[in-house]
């Protein structure tokens, strides 16, 4: 492999090109089909036998699917005809469309048809009464602004783009009203209005980033025939990436976004750092054979470099989190396969277009100020060293104060329309996120459907009574006023009642508020609770289920009957995510960190040095993600990956910096002048690669998709902090006391310095 001639390496880069050229229609076409399967389903990331997942499933099949649009319009009341007739003709038989909105929509409710639901037979409930059952989900606070509410079948869900725009047609043919004036709410909502901003991401900032990259490249290697192969390897990478989605039959979504970008500039990184080994070699001992030195003495570290950030990715796969396994694995084959492209195409074109290198003004400057810091860090070791240590317990003490979240607020720019509807929706209407409360009986327990509703009217009113929740409704809501008084007459309309109320059961049934299934009967409750706000939805979960619980054991004690709860809803879900998210941040790091340190004792040949190794690398996470814990800024989709991937990242320089060490300690130096010849080897490339990954990925944090700007953040401050972990940290590490466990067996080195 290394002793290849001049004339096999051309042939190699000329075979290389040709089987890139060939497959580069593919791939763009695949790449394009790939970014059109954009589809967001946050519960569908969670694994299927998850029993939130199997719950909420359960209730969408017993119930009614949680994709509903929620629309209303500026003079939206309860008694506008324009409400009713919006209602009548979404769903109209006589449609020429019918066939296809029945297919795609359920049903409609709005304000206007309940509140005459309820003040007709057989409610005949007075307007303030209706009024007050609705307010808070049908009806706003002021008891006039009123809404519709679109529920979507199955297929509706998957074919949400379609039947939001048949909703909105519907309603500007009615209202006669610009588009713009509509507001809608809900999750179909919320998943294109993710779609929307990933697809937006992609296309309007992988190009500058690319560009960004490619002008940095060729800014930091000087030789534009370099630098174009380094970022068409690049390219190729970040094509298959988008290809591999495609393949794998999956869709695209908002977390395997920023997957074709990173490995983009990882590649551009392994390029530089490739390209940097030859102008060594060329330099050392000049153009003639440089080529097959720096392939000699950089292959090893280079594959290294590409292991360990594989491991790092490829940690990914031990999420719960489906977006985040596939991330880890469509990226690890992409690094792979770009690393083998740049050992094919790379070392070709530096035979047939050599440079001959010699000492430039800015490497006589680089090369003092890198001596400069090779002798800050010697005198210093100690001081420095110990400052890390202390700064990584300190930095430690954060990580147990990390939080999760998944807010809609948090998801997108507050200039975005979705945010600008739900703040619309929920300043009038009030709050938009469900929450469903599911009481199951037995069908044989003693008690009649009376005393059911009377429970389901009770464990209501103690939702209700719950600080953040706004609205609630249930079977009780289209229920007559009970009969009151006490004696013989109240117990013989109570029978009557209790009997009309079972003749009626189908109405509650329609309504999707009543369940009947084999041995069990499950009335629901839903609530809303508002999107937009700072509630804390692992406090609002203990909260619900402490005042529900009560209530409940009260009227099971009574009744002599057991009683059994379901929570679910986008609230459970939602939580039920952050949880995961956590959870991965902290097993994929910890099974990365095993991993690669299990890597660098191997390679180092000795325990303790693979342990000391680690210190500068445990240091990005640590410093980073400690400092999140501290300051309370949560870890959203858009950072739970990055402390993986820093730790791969970081173990890359590592690799490249001990490599020289090692070698000019076989070669006969002592630690110190080891120490400043591996400055001025790789310190440049270090920095280079480091600069070029970190400013490519920054073109992303103009994103209006917040998870993308969050990620190209993380992205950039793990890599500086990398960077300096690798040349402050780990120069003083091998400088002190702890350096003697990397120079007690070096390995034989085949040519000195």
């Amino acid at each position: 492999m290394f002793s290849l001639s001049r004339h096999a390496l051309l042939r190699r880069g000329l075979i290389t090109a040709i089987a890139m050229l060939v497959l580069a229609p593919l791939l763009a076409w695949c790449a394009f089909q790939g970014m059109q399967t954009m589809f967001n389903t946050p519960h569908h990331w969670i694994p299927k036998n998850n029993p939130q997942r199997e719950e909420f499933e359960w209730f969408v099949e017993h119930f009614e699917s949680q994709a509903l649009v929620v629309i209303s319009w500026p003079g939206c009341t309860v008694d506008d005809p324009r409400l009713n007739a919006f209602e009548s003709r979404l769903l109209d038989p006589s449609s020429p469309h019918a066939a296809r909105n029945r297919l795609l929509l359920d049903r409609v409710v709005s304000g206007y048809s309940s509140l005459r639901q309820l003040t007709a037979e057989p409610i005949l409930l007075s307007r303030e009464q209706a009024v007050g059952r609705l307010r808070g989900v049908l009806v706003g606070p002021d008891g006039v602004t009123s809404c519709a509410v679109v529920m979507f079948t199955d297929l509706g869900g998957y074919q949400r783009r379609e039947a939001i725009e048949i909703i909105l047609a519907t309603a500007e043919a009615v209202c006669e009203l610009p588009r713009d004036a509509f507001h809608l709410a809900g999750p179909p909502v919320d998943g294109v209005a993710i779609d929307d901003a990933g697809v937006d991401t992609m296309q309007r900032f992988a190009i500058p980033s690319a560009l960004v990259s490619l002008l940095l490249c060729w800014g930091c290697l000087r030789e534009w025939h370099y630098a174009l192969a380094v970022f068409l390897a690049a390219a190729f990478g970040e094509g298959l990436c988008l290809a591999l989605v495609y393949w794998s039959g999956q869709p695209m979504n908002a977390v395997l976004i920023m997957m074709p970008p990173f490995v983009f500039v990882l590649t551009i990184a392994a390029g530089v750092h490739l390209v940097n080994y030859y102008f060594d070699a060329a330099r050392r001992h000049g153009a003639e054979g440089a080529t097959q030195r720096a392939i000699r003495i950089g292959w090893l570290p280079c594959l290294l470099a590409t292991v360990t950030t594989g491991i790092g990715l490829s940690s990914l796969l031990v999420s719960d989190v489906e977006p985040i396994r596939r991330f880890g694995a469509f990226a690890t084959i992409g690094v792979v396969t770009t690393l083998l492209l740049l050992f094919g195409l790379v070392p070709g074109l530096m035979e047939r277009w050599p440079v001959l290198v010699s000492a430039s003004n800015a490497e006589r400057t680089s090369k003092g100020l890198w001596n400069r810091l090779a002798e800050t860090m010697i005198r210093g070791a100690s001081v420095v060293t110990v400052a890390a240590i202390l700064a990584i317990v300190a930095f430690s003490g954060g990580l147990f104060s990390i939080e999760t979240s998944l807010k809609l607020r948090e998801l997108f720019s507050p200039r975005d329309r979705v945010l600008a509807d739900y703040a619309w929706l929920e300043e009038r209407l009030g709050p938009m996120v469900p929450v469903e409360v599911i009481l199951h009986f037995r069908t044989d327990a003693p008690s009649d459907i009376l005393r059911r509703i009377e429970i389901v009217r009770d464990v209501a009113q103690a939702v209700g009574e719950i600080e953040q929740v706004a609205g609630v409704m249930s079977a009780e809501t289209f229920t007559p006023d009970f009969p009151a008084g006490r004696g013989i007459r109240y117990v013989a309309r109570r029978t009557l009642f209790a009997k009309r109320l079972a003749q009626e059961r189908g109405r509650f049934v329609d309504a999707r508020f009543l369940n009947e299934e084999g041995t069990r009967q499950s009335w629901r409750i839903a609530a809303r609770v508002p999107a937009l706000g700072n509630l804390d939805y692992e406090r609002f979960l203990i909260e619900l289920k402490r005042t529900v619980t009560p209530t409940v054991a009260a009227a099971a004690g009574a009744s002599d009957e057991p009683i059994e709860i379901t929570v679910t809803g986008a609230i459970p879900l939602i939580y039920q995510t952050q949880r995961l998210l956590l959870d991965d941040l902290v097993r994929s790091f910890v099974a990365a960190f095993a991993i690669v340190g299990a890597v660098m004792m191997i390679v180092l040949r000795s325990i303790p040095a693979g342990l000391v190794a680690m210190i500068p690398n445990i240091f990005p996470a640590a410093a980073v993600f400690g400092l999140m814990g501290w300051l309370a800024i949560p870890v959203d989709l858009g950072s739970v990956m990055t402390a993986s991937i820093a730790l791969g990242i970081a173990v890359v320089d590592t690799l490249h910096f001990l490599t020289w060490f090692r070698r000019e300690i076989a070669s006969g130096c002592d630690p110190p002048e080891a120490i400043r010849r591996s400055y001025r080897h790789c310190a440049t490339a270090m920095l280079q690669t480091s600069v070029i990954c970190g400013v490519g990925m920054l073109a992303f944090v103009f994103s209006s998709f917040v998870p993308a700007s969050r990620f190209a953040w993380m992205v950039f401050v793990l890599l500086m902090t990398a960077l300096f972990a690798d040349l402050v940290i780990l120069p003083a590490l091998l400088a002190g006391p702890l350096g003697r466990v990397f120079v007690k067996r070096p390995p034989p080195v085949a040519e000195s310095s």
